[in-house]
């Protein structure tokens, strides 16, 4: 397994800032942690479920190819320690946004 953290600068509250990333052996996403600026944080895959929320197609072999020009989104392998850290501490929504609101 493979971990990363992607950096998304903007001021979106309706779309992460951070992401971070289990990657298998493939490089396909098995689970993801994303935080968003109102302070909501969403988590998927895993014993949380959602696996259509995942990235389909496998990440690139330099996460170099997934930074912008401008410099709005970069990406970077983190350590596993890390990963699991954030993933323990996320707060798990799986019926998304509409949860907060029943």
């Amino acid at each position: 397994m493979k971990y990363l953290l992607a950096e998304w600068t903007h001021q979106e509250e309706d779309e992460p800032y951070l992401i971070y990333s289990e990657m298998d052996e493939e490089r396909r996403e098995t689970r993801r942690v994303e935080f968003y600026r109102n302070g909501i944080t969403f988590s998927y895959g895993g014993e949380r479920g959602n696996e259509g929320a995942l990235r389909q197609q496998p990440f690139p072999e330099n996460l170099r190819d997934l930074q912008t020009p401008e410099g709005e989104f970069s990406a970077r392998e983190i350590s596993l320690g890390l990963f699991y850290e954030i993933w323990n501490q996320a707060q798990e929504r799986p019926d998304g946004f509409m949860g907060m609101f029943f």
